[in-house]
């Protein structure tokens, strides 16, 4: 589990604790109160029910706490924890708002990978009839029983590329992203859905990459975070996300590098 604290941007009179309950019962703490930033690894052994506990203090606002759980059943490879502390407007949609609050963003995520049921095909090397985008295009196939989303849009499947460069796969390079585009339903099972880089595609000079694409089988943007408590003097945002990651190997020529001027 990758652990990632700050409470940085509060006066120093406020610090944060991070306690998790194990699966066998014993607790343990993250860390204690009087570090304000801190980025660490820590390695889960046991499988089952996780109880994590971000709690906040400040002489301003008391004490206040929220615990989130989550289960490890073998399939995780990662898991992201990040708690961040902050001030933060009262009226966080109001720009022009000089009235501010304590909050605190305390988000969990999963990482597993895919179920065999759902695939993943290389198709050619750019995207569109007319080669509007740079490639490469991919199709998913989702033969699970379960409504697959993207991490950005429900309906739209973005990933990123890694390079083979001496030896290993390096790199995770991507395009634009618009969260503006039209609404598209998710990928329902026994369907299919293109994928490409990006938005807008990307290009691909001639060389071996690997597409990295994430879906979940709930409807959630990657990192985001709801509110879910709210005081005078402290308010919550968190979320707890599992995402699977779904790769495709494949290898693009010079003949295959983007042309705007060609046609199929």
């Amino acid at each position: 589990m990758l652990i990632d604290y700050s409470v940085e941007k509060i006066p120093s009179t406020s610090h944060g604790t991070l306690r998790m309950l194990l699966p066998d019962g014993k607790s343990t703490i993250l860390f204690d109160d009087t570090i304000r930033q801190i980025q660490k690894t820590i390695h889960l052994e046991q499988l089952g029910e996780y109880r994590l506990t971000a709690v906040f203090f400040s002489a301003l606002s008391g004490k206040d706490s929220l615990e989130r759980r989550f289960i490890l059943t073998g399939e995780e490879y990662k898991v992201e924890m990040s708690a961040r502390f902050e001030r933060e407007r009262r009226n966080y949609s109001d720009w022009k708002s000089k009235d501010s609050i304590n909050s605190g963003r305390f988000t969990i995520t999963k990482y597993s990978h895919p179920s065999p049921l759902v695939k993943m095909k290389y198709i050619r090397s750019s995207t569109g009839e007319n080669n509007e985008f740079p490639g490469p295009l991919f199709i998913v196939k989702n033969e699970s029983r379960d409504t697959l989303y993207g991490e950005w849009l429900p309906g739209y499947f973005w990933g990123t590329l890694s390079k083979w460069v001496e030896g290993k796969y390096v790199g995770n390079h991507s395009g634009q992203i618009c969260t503006t585009w039209a609404d598209e339903p998710p990928l329902y099972p026994d369907s299919i859905k293109p994928a490409w880089v990006a938005s807008f595609g990307i290009k691909t000079p001639p060389g071996r990459y690997r597409f990295n694409l994430f879906y979940s089988t709930e409807n959630n943007i990657k990192g985001s975070a709801t509110k879910i408590y709210e005081s005078e003097t402290f308010r919550w945002w968190s979320s707890v996300q599992n995402w699977h990651l779904l790769t495709c190997e494949f290898e693009t020529k010079p003949k295959d590098s983007f042309n705007p001027s060609s046609k199929h």
